[in-house]
This record gives structure tokens, sequence and C-alpha cells, in this order.
């Protein structure tokens, strides 16, 4: 936030520092106007001895060598007026009198908190129009309960009441300073301005200290005592700061507002980090087609410009991927990447030991290869779906369940998977392949949406989950990743267990495996190779509302829970890649790569 500077307005109190002498209290005023600030003000207390005490009081005396005649005040006001901004100080009706009758010299008042109850002072201070003047009201003593009351009273007569801190003690213990009321008066009187008096021994390096203290905690007003010499002050010189010391009050106080002003950032700021930040740096070489992780980046200073770490990021979260191929030691620029073309494809086969045609087996009417590709449909971040078969005759007929080119078809390799995704990925320009199998009826979109962002946002080349229910989810490949595959294996042999070939080689892929939020999880078993695997699915599906085109994960998971004799109708099923010891050996020795 960009706030005008202005710095604290520094009140000059006069208080009884004169003894009495008019040429004294002149002599004041003109070192007043020899402190050069922009924002100060200078404060005389004005009173009566019989105004403000009865005789029987001990300095009854001495506020009578005090007082001055009505005319001198005058004087010494519009002299004080031409030189900054002169302040009373009211104790009596006398002042008030003095206030009225300068009231166009007069820039601001100052009430001690011992005489906010005097109702001979309210009374002459409603009579008193206050205008744009301030009004200082001291609450030093008075609990909060108080302080609200007192407020509320002279804000009906002033416009522009300030609440001060600080009282009268010589010493004032550092410990009785009251710094601590400044965030609870903010907190208690949002906007009104605070002022802090403070007495400290102005022998003592706290006395200029304090001040800047109490404006960093938000005080805009400060009050300070002062006198032309300490050691010959008669009064109140015991706190009182001598010229050269206010002015090294006014400069530490200056610097102290200019310190906490601008823009939250400011452009010398902005120019630094600028100069000598570290941005993401290129590791090694990249191509097109991958994403950027923290292992593919180091930091460095360097004079080359490029995004920082968070930009890659939000870029990559919209599911953009490198167009270029950045050098190692290169930074990164928005022109580096693209959208990344995403799809969803179905590996699907007519031939199936277990369960003869499995893929067009009725599931409540329907093929359920037509029931997985409608759940895929339902994905919204994948840009197409690709029903993918051999390119033998007997998985030609797998052509008519396409949902009149909703889906795309694909023919390819009849074993080897990989080398079919690829064929299928070069012909529709694939970036991102989200891999499943048409032996799935209900694969869960929002698994597959999350699966998704979680992929871009680690920058993987492989990402599945943990903990799905079988048969719900898919896997996220790069295609650039399928094709290190196909380049390093030639003939990918086993890769109907393509997950192996990922999984098993983690330092040569980014891996991804990712924990699902507990709404996306369940342990049912939910893929189509029995015959009790279809019942189950007839079952589910004649209490779902077939009517819908897809079914959302808390439909299938409420019907389920619900329903718990359903998945005991194939919960006893194993799945082979998990349970056959010699498959799962012959998968780890033949999918592995040499290690980096």
């Amino acid at each position: 936030m960009n706030k005008r500077y202005v710095p604290p307005y520094v009140i000059f109190e006069v208080a009884n520092v004169h003894a009495g002498d008019i040429n004294y209290l002149r002599r004041m005023i003109d070192a007043f106007s020899r402190v050069e600030y922009e924002n100060k003000g200078i404060k005389f207390q004005i009173f009566s001895p019989d105004g403000i005490a009865l005789p029987d009081f001990e300095w009854y005396p001495v506020y009578k060598e005090l007082c001055f005649d009505r005319s001198v005040w005058k004087n010494m006001i519009n002299e004080a007026a031409k030189c900054g901004d002169a302040w009373v100080d009211i104790f009596d009706c006398y002042g008030a009198i003095v206030l009225q009758e300068n009231i166009d010299h007069i820039a601001g008042i100052k009430l001690q908190a011992s005489v906010l109850e005097n109702h001979e002072i309210r009374t002459a201070l409603e009579q008193v129009e206050f205008g744009c003047r301030r009004l200082i009201i001291n609450v030093s003593g008075l609990a909060l309960d108080e302080v609200h009351a007192a407020y509320d009273y002279f804000s009906g007569i002033a416009e522009n009441v300030i609440l001060q801190i600080g009282y009268q003690s010589y010493p004032t213990k550092i410990s009785s300073t009251g710094l601590q009321k400044i965030p609870v008066l903010h907190a208690a009187f949002p906007g009104v301005p605070l002022c802090m008096a403070d007495h400290a021994d102005a022998n003592e390096s706290f006395a200029l200290e304090v001040p800047v203290y109490a404006v960093a905690l938000g005080c805009s007003y400060i009050e300070k005592h002062f006198c032309l010499d300490r050691k010959m002050a008669k009064y109140d010189g015991f706190s009182s700061l001598e010229p050269d010391q206010m002015r090294s009050l006014c400069a530490s106080l200056r610097n102290a507002s200019l310190a906490s002003h601008g823009l939250f950032i400011s452009e010398d700021e902005k120019e630094y980090l600028r100069k000598s930040i570290q941005i993401p740096i290129a590791r090694h070489a990249m191509s097109p087609g991958d994403l950027i992780s923290k292992s593919d980046i180091i930091f460095r200073r360097t004079k080359q410009n490029g995004l920082n770490f968070r930009e890659i990021q939000d870029i990559q979260n919209r599911k953009y991927l490198l167009a270029m191929s950045p050098a190692a030691s290169a930074s990164f620029h928005r022109k580096d990447f693209r959208p990344a073309n995403i799809a969803v494809i179905a590996a699907c086969r007519m031939k199936s030991s277990r369960l003869q045609q499995k893929a067009l087996l009725p599931i409540v009417g329907v093929p359920s290869v037509d029931r997985c590709l409608s759940q895929c449909l339902a994905i919204p971040a994948v840009h197409r779906v690709v029903l993918a078969t051999s390119d033998l005759e007997a998985d030609a007929v797998l052509r008519d369940h396409t949902f009149n080119g909703a889906v795309d078809f694909w023919q390819g390799e009849p074993d080897d998977v990989i080398s079919r995704y690829l064929g299928a990925c070069d012909h529709f320009n694939i970036d991102v392949v989200v891999r499943v199998t048409a032996d799935c009826p209900l694969i869960l979109p929002e698994i597959i949406t999350y699966l998704l962002e979680q992929h871009f946002i680690y920058g993987a080349d492989y990402t599945a989950a943990r903990n799905a229910a079988v048969g719900t989810t898919g896997e996220i490949i790069n295609v650039c990743a399928l094709k290190k595959v196909r380049d390093y294996f030639g003939t990918a042999e086993y890769s109907e267990y393509m997950t192996w070939y990922f999984q098993n080689n983690p330092d040569h892929f980014k891996i991804n495996l990712v924990q699902l939020p507990p709404n996306l999880v369940r342990n049912y078993r939910m893929t189509l190779d029995y015959q009790e695997d279809l019942s189950m699915f007839n079952c589910l599906y004649e209490k779902l509302n077939n009517e819908k085109r897809f079914h959302s994960a808390d439909e299938v998971f409420a019907v389920l829970d619900r329903n718990p004799e359903i998945s005991k109708i194939n919960g006893h099923l194993t799945l082979k890649y998990k349970t056959d010891k010699n498959l799962i050996e012959t998968l780890n020795r033949e999918t592995r790569m040499k290690a980096i």
C-alpha cells in the first residue's frame, strides 16, 4: 500500500520551564522556530492559580509565579503561530477564556487526564467552535471503559480527537512508560490518532528513543518537554530536551517515518531482488514434451532473464509443458511452454482367456467397453478419448463402440501395448496419456482429474494413485517417457504390464505416486476379469441411475457403502500381477533399465 509520507507530528511542550519570565518564553518560541521540522507545534500551559487550585495546595504559590496576564498570552500565541502551530493546555476556565479570545491562532487543545471530568471546563469547551482544530485528551490512569466514556463525550464536541498516553512522573520508570497501551488503544479505537507524551530522564538515551518506539508502534503524535538549558531550568527541566536534542529527535522521527512509508515493495527493493535473485536453471538438457520438476532445476544468479519457480508452477498448473528444448544451464521463459494435448487411451482386445469377449458383455444391457468409455468421456481435463485395439481382424468389431465418433479409434500392435499407444499418440499429436484398460467399466472421473492436477504440479513423467480401488483409476504418462521406454527396450515384451516399466525405474523417470483424498478411496474390486466381477457390476448398475451418461465417485461409493453384499460378490478375487510370484519376479527382471 502506498501511504503518503507525513512525518509524525511533534508538540514542543513548554510547560512551566519559563518560570514566569516573559523574555525566557519568547526565547523558547524563537528556539522552537529554529528547529527545522515540517510537522510541529508549540504548546503552552495556561491557567490561573485560583482556577486550578485552592491556596492550601502546596504548589499554589508556584502557580501564582507562573501565571501570565491574558494580554501576554495573546502576544505569545500570535508569535508562536507565525513559526508553527500554537497549542494550549487547558486546566481551568481562565484557560478556556484565553482559548476563546485567541481561537483563530490556535491549532490544537490539550486536556490532562486530571481535568477530563471537570464540568466547568466541559461547559466552557462546549461553547468553542472547534472546527478542524485538534483536541488531545490524555487518558493515563483510565481504564478502557473510562477511556471510551471520555472519548464518546469529547468526540461529540470536537471532530478531531486524539488519545494520548503518558503521565507526568519525575522520573518516569521505563517499565511505566506504557507503550503496551498503543496496540490496545488502536484495537479499541480504530482510526483514532494516538499521541505519546513521555517524561523520561532527559539525560538518558531512552528519552530520545521512546518517541521513536511509539511511532513504530503506531503513534502519529509525539509530545515532548523542551527547554533552553536544563541546568538553568527552575521548573520542569528534568524531562525537557534542549534544542539540539529536539533537532536530533526530529531527525530520528523523520527517519522512522520515512522508513515505514511508501509502496509495499519499493523500486529500489525490486531492483535489488532483480539483480541478486537466484532463478531456476535447467540442471540438464530437457526435451519438448517434458514437465519441469524440482529435480530438473538448480537455482543460480545469472545475467539471463527467466521465470521464477512459482511462475513455472503456475504455467504447468494450467496444464502446459515444454515446447522447446532448454539446454543445461539455461533459464526458462513463457515462450518455452505450450498447452499439453491430453488424451485418455483405453486399451482393449477381444481376446480374454478367463472371461470370453468381456469387452462386449452387457452390464444391465450396455457393453462393458461402452460403460468404460462413457466414464472416460466425462473427464473434463482431457481433449480426446481413444479406443486403442490391435490391427487383427478379430478386434475390428470394436470400431462400432466409438459413440458415433465421440471416441477416436486406433488399431496397432496386438501385443506390444506401448507401441500401440505411441502409434495413437503420433497420429493424434498427444503429449500426455491417461492410460486405462477397457476392462474397468467404472473409471472415476474425479480420480483421473485429481491425478492430472498432481501430475502437472509435480512435473512428473509418470503419476499413479497409491490407494485407489482396483479398476477406478488410470495412470498419467508423458508421451516422451513412453518413447524413452521404447527406445531403450525396442519391443516391450511385457508392456501389457506397462506400470512396471515406470515404477521399476525411478532413477530414469520422475515417479509421482499420489495419496488420494479420503472421499476417493475405497477397498472395492471394480475390474472385469471373472464371472463374479460381471455379477457384481450388474448388481451395482441395477442400483445406479442408468439414465445418466456417467456416474460420479460419490454415487458409486454411496451404493457400495450402503449395500456391502454387492462388493462381497467378487471381494475374494485377487490380481494376478500382485499374487503370482513368478510373474512378479519376471517383471522386476525384464522391465528394469540400467542405473544412470
